[in-house]
């Protein structure tokens, strides 16, 4: 556990490490940067205080109950996401949608601009593990997706095994998917 006058000093990213090693003082301190935050982002959305209130207490439990798994690259992202999945979990389960349809709307076309930026970050930061590939597999991997040859013309037009192009897309594929920890309350 870190001393408490040291706790104010760190980064998210300090406070997190720290509360997947169950220090509940850093836990605290990130409750404490973003609870307000979060209330009046899901205030402006449903206007219900008790409803927005456990709202929150639902993010934080669930950041500190999965504190030993999480791999959090951003905490406010990732705590305003659990917020919005949390909102349109009480607009299906309240069908707040036939009550409050105008709300319901706004909250939706927002939802749709910041997926919008979310998948173009997503595509970006793709796009970047694609290009720090080894050479062979990078081109293996683009002539697959991008030109969309088969591994039997990939295999042809590079002159190597098909079960070298079958490897090397695999391997692609796994090291993009164990480089990128996707949010996981990305919910569409």
């Amino acid at each position: 556990m870190i001393p408490d006058k040291k706790i104010f000093d760190l980064s998210d990213r300090g406070l997190l490490e720290s509360i997947g090693n169950d220090d509940q003082t850093a836990f605290k301190e990130i409750y404490q940067r973003y609870w307000s935050k979060l209330f009046i982002y899901a205030y402006n959305v449903l206007h219900d205080k008790d409803v927005c209130e456990d709202i929150i207490q639902e993010v934080f439990t669930n950041l500190w109950l999965r504190r030993k798994s999480s791999h959090i690259e951003n905490v406010p992202a990732y705590l305003y996401q659990a917020v919005k999945y949390q909102i349109f979990k009480q607009f299906r389960q309240r069908k707040l949608i036939t009550i409050h349809p105008e709300q319901f709307d706004d909250f939706m076309s927002k939802y749709k601009i910041e997926e919008l930026i979310e998948y173009k970050e997503l595509h970006s930061r793709i796009e970047n593990l694609i290009s720090n590939l080894p050479q062979q597999r990078r081109i293996i991997f683009q002539l697959s997706r991008n030109e969309e040859l088969s591994n039997k013309e990939i295999a042809t037009k590079l002159n190597i095994s098909l079960q070298t192009v079958k490897n090397q897309i695999t391997s692609a594929l796994k090291s993009i998917r164990n480089s990128i920890k996707i949010l996981p309350l990305l919910f569409f």
